[in-house]
C-alpha cells in the first residue's frame, strides 16, 4: 500500500494540503471497491449454487420453456384446480347446537359422598348459603361441527346423521360467508346419512351425484370439507389453519386415491355394520364428516364419514372412509328429502361370507352362508334353514354379503323372490316374501358369530340342559386343550357341539366316530350351540 500511495504524486501532495480529508477519500474509494467486489462475489456464488454461469443483466436470458414431459403434469394440476373450483362453492360448514342432558357435578364437591344438598344442610343448617360448587349448574349447549354438500338449488344438503344427531338447532354457513338456519328433513341411522334444508331465497351452487359402483380401486379421489371445523378468530385453536376470519367458511381440499371398496365399519347397532364403504387415502380429518368425496369429473362418489387413527394420533393416517353414492343411497337420499322413512326389505337371517373352508365342507362355489334364521320371519316361513347357502337371488349370482344385503334392502316389501340355495350339498329353490325392516327389527337382530374350531374333551349332554335348550342331541365341551385347534379358534367350555362337517353329533359315540374320520390338513366346520344360539366354527387346516 505504501508503494502504491507514493507513486501517486497528486494524492501524496493532497495528504499534506487537506490534512484529514484526503485519507477519508482514499478509504472511501477502497470501501466502495470492496463493496462492489463483495456483490460480484455473491452473484458468482449464487450462480454456482444454482448450477448456472454468472450472468449480468446485459446478457441475461429468459427462463426456458417447460419441456414437453411436463405437459401431462401441468394438465393434471389444472384438472385438480378445476375440480376444487367446481365443488367448493357447494360445500357448507355445519354448526349444531346440542343441549346437555344433565349437568356434571363438581369433582371436588360433596357429590362424591352422597346427595349434595342433604349433606350440606345436615352439617351446616338450612339457612347457610350453599358454596359455589353446590349451586345449580345451568345446562349449557354443546356445539358440534361438520361439513355438508348442497344437492339442490332450493337448499337441500346431504351430510352425516352423526353430524346433526340430537340437534336442538342447525346452522349452515355457505362458502360466501352467509349463514342460514337449517331444518332436518330426514335421517337414516343405518347408513349414517341425513338431509337438511335451508331457505336462501336464491339459487344455490350444487354438485352432481355420481355412481361409486363405477369407481375402481386406484382412481383419483378428492375430499372436500372443513378439517377441524371453522376457526373463530382470536383465542381460537388455529390448528385448522384458518387465521383470517374472511376465510373461515372456505373449505379445504385434499387429494388421494380410492384405496379399497366394500369396506365395513362397526356401528353402534350390534350386527348392523356400515357396509360397502369406500376407503381412501385422501386425508380426511375431524370436521370433514358429511363433506363430499369426488372423482376427477367433479362428481360426488361418497360422503366422508370416518377415519381410522392410531392410539397416538387423532388426525389422519391415510385410512379414511366414505359412504358410497350409488343407486341404493340415492334412493335413501330421495326418501330423506321428502321426510319419508327409509323403507327396506328384510328376510330375518344372519349371513356371513362363504370362506374357503365353508366352500369345501358345504360343496358350494359362491354365495353367502346362513348363520342363523330368526324365528317368526319371512325366511323361517319360507323354509330357510341355518347352514343353507344362498347362491342366486332372482337368477343373479350372489357374490358378497354386502351385495346380497343391499339387494334385499332395496327390494320392495311384499315382493316374492326366488332364492336358489344349496342344502346338504344339493341344490334347491325357495320362494320368500320380503317384509319391511324397521329400526327396531334391525336393533333386535344379533351380530354374526365368530368362527370357532376343534381339539376338545366332551361329555354327554345332561337331559335338563338339552330340555332347557330345546336340543335333541349333541355333546357338551368339558375341556379345551391349550394350543389346540379349538383353543386357537375360541371354542369354550360349555359349548354344545351339534354337527361336524354337516354330520349330526347325537351323542359321545357319534362324536368319536366323526372325529376319527377327520384327516389332518383338511378343513372342518363345526356347528356349536352357545347361550341360546347356534354358531359355526371353522378350521382351515386340521392339525396333525
Amino acid at each position: 500500500m505504501a508503494k502504491e500511495t507514493a507513486g501517486s504524486g497528486t494524492t501524496t501532495g493532497n495528504v499534506g494540503t487537506t490534512g484529514g480529508n484526503a485519507p477519508r477519500r482514499r478509504w472511501g474509494r477502497l470501501a466502495v471497491s470492496l463493496l462492489v467486489l463483495a456483490v460480484a462475489l455473491a452473484g458468482l456464488l449464487a450462480a454456482i449454487w444454482m448450477g448456472k454461469p454468472a450472468l449480468t443483466p446485459a446478457n441475461a436470458e429468459p427462463a426456458p420453456d417447460s419441456p414437453p414431459e411436463l405437459a401431462s403434469l401441468e394438465a393434471m394440476e389444472q384438472g385438480f384446480t378445476w375440480i376444487a373450483e367446481t365443488v367448493k362453492p357447494a360445500v357448507v360448514f355445519i354448526e349444531v347446537e346440542q343441549r346437555m342432558t344433565r349437568a356434571e357435578p363438581d369433582e371436588m364437591g360433596p357429590d362424591a359422598f352422597g346427595t349434595p344438598e342433604r349433606w350440606w344442610r345436615e352439617f351446616f343448617g338450612p339457612n347457610l348459603p350453599m358454596p359455589r360448587w353446590q349451586q345449580p349448574i345451568p345446562q349449557v349447549p354443546r356445539i358440534g361441527q361438520g361439513s355438508g354438500v348442497i344437492i339442490g338449488r332450493d337448499g337441500y344438503i346431504v351430510t352425516n346423521n352423526h353430524v346433526i344427531d340430537d340437534a336442538e338447532s342447525v346452522t349452515v354457513h355457505l362458502s360466501d360467508g352467509k349463514s342460514y338456519p337449517a331444518e332436518v328433513m330426514g335421517t337414516d341411522e343405518l347408513t349414517d346419512l341425513a338431509v337438511i334444508k335451508i331457505d336462501a331465497d336464491r339459487d344455490l351452487p350444487t354438485v352432481v351425484l355420481g355412481d361409486a359402483d363405477e369407481t375402481k380401486v386406484g382412481s383419483w379421489a378428492m375430499a372436500v370439507g372443513f378439517a377441524f371445523g371453522g376457526a373463530r378468530g382470536e383465542g381460537t385453536d388455529m390448528r385448522s389453519g384458518r387465521f383470517d376470519e374472511g376465510l373461515r367458511f372456505e373449505p379445504t381440499v385434499t387429494v388421494g386415491v380410492v384405496s379399497a371398496k366394500e369396506r365395513q365399519l362397526q356401528s353402534e347397532m350390534e350386527g348392523r355394520p356400515f357396509r360397502d364403504l369406500i376407503q381412501t387415502d385422501a386425508p380426511i380429518n375431524p370436521g370433514n364428516s358429511g363433506g363430499p368425496l369426488v372423482n376427477i369429473r367433479a362428481e360426488v362418489i361418497g360422503i366422508n364419514q370416518a377415519i381410522f387413527t392410531s392410539g397416538f394420533v387423532a388426525g389422519n393416517i391415510g385410512v379414511g372412509f366414505a359412504i358410497p353414492i350409488n343407486a341404493h343411497t340415492k334412493q335413501i337420499i330421495e326418501s330423506l328429502k321428502g321426510g319419508e322413512p327409509v323403507v327396506r326389505g328384510q328376510l330375518g337371517i344372519a349371513v356371513r361370507p362363504l370362506t374357503p373352508t365353508l366352500k369345501s365342507v358345504y360343496e358350494a362355489d359362491n354365495g353367502v352362508f346362513i348363520q342363523e334364521v330368526m324365528p317368526d320371519t319371512p325366511a323361517e316361513r319360507a323354509g330357510m334353514k341355518a347352514e343353507d347357502i344362498i347362491v342366486r337371488m332372482e337368477g343373479e349370482e350372489v357374490e358378497s354379503v354386502d351385495g346380497f344385503v343391499n339387494s334385499i334392502q332395496m327390494t320392495k316389501p311384499g315382493t316374492t323372490v326366488t332364492m336358489d340355495i344349496i342344502r346338504d350339498g344339493k341344490p334347491m329353490s325357495l320362494k320368500v316374501t320380503v317384509e319391511a325392516l324397521t329400526l327396531d327389527v334391525a336393533k333386535a337382530e344379533r351380530a354374526e358369530a365368530e368362527a370357532t374350531p376343534l381339539g376338545l374333551t366332551v361329555e354327554t349332554l345332561p337331559p335338563e340342559v338339552a330340555e332347557e335348550a330345546g336340543l335333541s342331541g349333541g355333546v357338551r365341551v368339558r375341556r379345551v386343550e391349550p394350543l389346540s385347534d379349538g383353543a386357537r379358534a375360541g371354542i369354550r367350555r360349555g359349548d354344545i357341539i351339534l354337527k361336524i362337517n354337516r354330520k349330526p353329533v347325537d351323542d359321545l359315540k357319534s362324536y368319536g366316530r366323526i372325529v376319527k374320520e377327520l384327516k389332518a390338513g383338511e378343513p372342518v366346520a363345526i356347528r356349536v350351540w352357545r347361550s341360546g344360539r347356534t354358531i359355526t366354527a371353522e378350521i382351515d387346516r386340521l392339525s396333525e
